[in-house]
């Protein structure tokens, strides 16, 4: 079900939960034969269901079906090059962001305390993370530096050293600025975020 959707002259994006059979969602689709191939090469129901639902919701953004592609490095685009796309997945919930920029990234995560462990492996001694909404704080900080890992599409980014998050207190929607250290341009990004009972989806363009 379509529960989220945004559009405007840079972008539209949109969030499905996956609340449906999958056989269910296959059969809005008209062009599944790819999708049916894909089910019968992979043993994670899961992943189908997600690539299915993925499918669906691009197709309710666009209003046309199309073909996706993935490079070696995983990244996701169209066989006819139309506009640039990124995808998300977490448990129960798929996203997608279209636009005409190639800095185009999104991420979806689910909330849990789980982030904690790894606290060490993407943040850095130089990012604030505020105590009294730790979860919620490194969550944001986690799927900002995902966003942007799809925006660049290198190889070897070390997340807690390449990708620095600008201090900013948590709000249930808004923006903060990141900024990359890989390459040579040293980009900066405007991070868009929202903040529900269920996920924390990061997007920019």
């Amino acid at each position: 079900m379509l529960i989220y959707k945004e559009e405007n002259s840079n972008y539209k994006w949109g969030i499905w939960k996956m609340e449906e059979a999958p056989e269910l969602l296959l059969s809005q689709l008209n062009n599944k034969q790819d999708l049916v191939d894909f089910t019968q090469t992979v043993s994670s129901s899961a992943r189908t269901f997600e690539r299915i639902a993925v499918r669906v919701l691009l197709k309710t953004l666009l209003n046309e079906e199309k073909t996706i592609n993935y490079h070696p490095n995983g990244k996701p685009y169209f066989e006819d090059q139309s506009i640039n796309l990124s995808i998300s997945h977490t448990k129960d919930y798929v996203a997608v962001i279209l636009s005409q920029s190639p800095l185009v990234g999104i991420d979806i995560e689910y909330i849990s305390d789980r982030v904690k462990r790894v606290r060490s492996r993407f943040i850095s001694d130089l990012e604030y993370i505020d105590s009294e909404n730790e979860i919620i704080h490194l969550l944001l900080h986690w799927s900002a530096k995902e966003t942007m890992y799809k925006a660049l599409s290198k190889e070897k980014i070390d997340l807690k050293n390449n990708f620095h998050i600008h201090s900013f207190a948590p709000q249930q929607q808004g923006s903060f600025k990141a900024s990359e250290t890989f390459t040579e341009n040293n980009l900066q990004f405007q991070i868009q975020y929202i903040v529900t009972d269920d996920y924390v989806v990061t997007y920019t363009v």
